[in-house]
């Protein structure tokens, strides 16, 4: 066998074994991002616990009048134990692209959306206000950025911000 024939050989072998190793790494990916939303469920449920139920078992938030309610395959509905908690969503009130919670003057928005590393309830990221380093950090993504300005609609439909 030449060089040519022998090189050629080598690369046809090589692009199974590139396609299968990126498609573990993508599967170690998708389990990461599954084990941080849990994690990160686990907070939504100490900071902002539901009437009952968990984060974790909702499939989709919606917007009824100036309440957040949180709705379970089985079903079942929730809303906050402290409604107050619910401050500001973005879009539509049937279906938020965001939803902004508050505890103790720090807000949380909930990023949602279905995209590939969207959970059933469609949460892509959870991200708190750190109002003391002016910066928000996505707890699904593990990064810190600056804070910008964020516009949003309050319950009452009044405009909301973020600055």
């Amino acid at each position: 066998m030449n060089t040519m024939t022998q090189a050629a050989t080598t690369k046809r072998d090589v692009q199974p074994l590139i396609q299968q190793e990126i498609s573990q790494i993508h599967q170690l990916n998708e389990h990461h991002v599954q084990q941080v939303m849990a994690y990160s469920k686990g907070l939504l449920d100490k900071l902002f616990p539901l009437t009952e139920g968990s984060h974790r078992d909702v499939c989709q938030y919606e917007v009824y009048y100036q309440h957040l309610l949180a709705y379970f395959a089985d079903g079942r509905k929730a809303g906050l134990q402290q409604p107050g908690q619910f401050v500001a969503l973005c879009g539509r009130k049937s279906a938020p692209d965001a939803i902004v919670l508050m505890q103790d003057g720090r807000h949380v928005e909930i990023s949602l959306g279905h995209c590939e590393h969207s959970d059933a309830a469609g949460i892509n990221d959870i991200q708190i206000e750190l109002p003391e380093q002016q910066a928000w950090f996505s707890l699904v993504h593990g990064r810190q950025f600056a804070a910008t300005s964020k516009q949003f609609t309050a319950p009452d439909g009044e405009d909301y911000q973020i600055d």
